[in-house]
């Protein structure tokens, strides 16, 4: 059945759908989301499960993530303090405009940025976990090795890009005789297998300095990448942050900073709230149309920022009166002037959540940007590499191709706190390019203004904004009088198909006020939720 046929899920059916756990592991894959709760089963806390998981997505999700690619996360401490562990990646030292063409931005060896994926769950579980390395990379490893049933949405994903993938070594790792893995077949990662065996053995710095880096480089340099040994020696431990905060209907939305994209998800926040003021969300069709227009006028900004102004860093973007002036031209203009839409390809990221009985919550996003990042992978190795040089524009701009330069992102793991006692209510993430943002404004805005419970919220149809001025709608909110003030307003509509793949994944966590949580994965995504006593 395909994944937008599948009835929303929340917590595990054993459960059933009322919160009565403490603990919670919500993920893209069902293989993850055991190795998560089979990880707080053996005494690991919130962030062994997550990094746990994450290992586990890296082999059953390799479209989209792995070791080839970043990770970024949000964590709520036991005494309650919020940190950003951000380990975003950088570009080789020689990339620039010369050494690499807009077609090779996008995918082949020369799209890639230096790996971080790595380096930063293990960082931040060696930081904040209990559990050694070996346990939590050990259900990775047992997946890599016995296989899983390859379902239908993976086989989908296989097709879209088979043409692409049989270029080079990933049609050997991922293609079954140069065509997609049949539905139900048992596929297995053996390289892989054996790679994350040598991480647990010689550690992960054995990635950047060691036997692997080593084989990194040669397949770069017999390939034309541009990755060499000083780019992977120089990859830093990630940089250990505070997170962005906006207030929202009486909440404190929490997300992190650029060049991830809590920055466009917050200033949305603060559009929805001065469109309200312009009369825009006193319908159900006006509320999804001011959806669009927030997260369509978040993204304008970004694209129109200088290299002399880091991507929305500045505390003037994310306030109120700039919200205020912002939308008060969007109210003012009936056609405003678009930026021409990103032709970039759907993104596939992954998102996952964890969160245990002492009070730790981690949100934690990880991608290779594009579905199969750059298309190419290390054939005994066993992983794909990332393309995130695409997300690079080649004009002057804070995020620019340049030498060690930051691509931007939109990953956005997210926290809602509610209260004088900066209580937790929701915490949740999403895996979908720019649609990362649109899918949690709309899914909080719809737990905290509307009341719906967090597996409802998830499952209920989208509305995305495009910077261009195409207006994405899942069905069946595509409803007349959304789409007649759309076209009044100059805006395209485009309609999707109820669950779409496009309207990104978010998986969340609700938290109730006598400690219980429920967990909700996204029907658009092969994901479940867990809950452990």
């Amino acid at each position: 059945m395909l994944a937008a046929d599948r009835e929303p899920r929340g917590v595990a059916p054993a459960e059933g759908r009322k919160p009565v756990s403490l603990a919670a592991v919500v993920t893209a894959f069902p293989l993850a989301t055991q190795a998560g709760l089979a990880t707080l089963r053996a005494g690991g806390n919130a962030m062994d499960a997550a990094v746990a998981a994450a290992w586990a997505l890296s082999v059953c999700e390799p479209s989209a993530s792995g070791l080839g690619g970043q990770t970024s996360m949000l964590v709520r401490r036991t005494d309650g303090s919020i940190r950003i562990i951000d380990g975003q990646s950088r570009a080789p030292a020689a990339a620039s405009l010369e050494t690499i063409t807009a077609v090779q931005q996008r995918r082949g060896h020369r799209a890639c940025t230096v790996p971080s994926a790595p380096a930063t769950p293990d960082w931040a579980q060696r930081q904040y976990g209990v559990l050694s390395r070996a346990q939590v990379l050990a259900p990775a490893i047992g997946n890599a090795e016995d296989g899983y049933p390859i379902t239908q949405l993976q086989h989908r994903q296989c097709r879209w890009v088979a043409q692409c993938l049989r270029a080079g070594a990933a049609a050997e790792l991922f293609l079954a005789d140069g065509r997609p893995p049949p539905v139900g077949s048992t596929f297995r990662q053996p390289a892989l297998a054996v790679t994350l065996r040598e991480l647990v053995r010689r550690g992960i710095e054995d990635f950047y300095q060691g036997s692997i880096a080593r084989r990194i480089t040669a397949d770069m340099a017999a390939c034309g990448g541009l990755i060499t040994a000083a780019d992977l020696s120089a990859c830093a431990p990630p940089v250990e942050t505070d997170p962005l905060s906006v207030e929202y209907a009486g909440c404190r939305i929490v997300s992190a900073p650029a060049p991830n994209g809590g920055p466009q998800l917050l200033m949305a926040f603060n559009l929805l709230k001065e469109l309200a003021e312009h009369g825009f969300a006193r319908s159900e069709s006006g509320w999804r149309k001011a959806l669009a227009l927030a997260v369509s006028a978040a993204f304008r900004e970004r694209e129109h920022m200088s290299s002399q102004q880091p991507a929305l860093t500045l505390r003037d973007p994310l306030s109120r009166d700039h919200a205020r002036r912002v939308a008060a031209a969007i109210a003012g203009s009936r056609k405003l002037a678009f930026t021409a839409d990103c032709a970039e390809e759907p993104g596939d990221t992954t998102h996952l959540m964890a969160c245990d009985q002492h009070g730790m919550i981690v949100s934690l996003t990880q991608s290779i940007q594009s579905v199969f990042g750059a298309k190419v992978a290390h054939r005994t190795l066993g992983f794909v590499y990332n393309n995130y040089l695409c997300t690079c524009p080649r004009t002057p701009h804070a995020h620019a191709l340049a030498p060690r330069c930051r691509p931007r992102s939109n990953i956005a793991p997210t926290l809602v706190l509610g209260g004088p006692a900066a209580t937790p209510l929701l915490a949740l993430g999403a895996a979908g390019s720019r649609r990362i943002i649109s899918a949690i404004l709309q899914v909080t805005c719809d737990v905290i203004d509307h009341g719906r419970d967090i597996v409802s919220a998830v499952d209920a149809p989208r509305v995305h904004g495009l910077v261009g001025g195409k207006v994405w709608i899942e069905r069946p909110a595509a409803d007349d009088a959304l789409l007649s003030s759309l076209l009044a307003s100059g805006r395209e509509p485009v309609i999707r198909s109820r669950h779409s793949y496009a309207m990104a994944a978010v998986h969340a966590l609700q938290f109730s006020p006598d400690g219980g949580v429920t967990g909700a994965a996204d029907p658009r995504r092969d994901g479940t939720a867990g809950t452990f006593q």
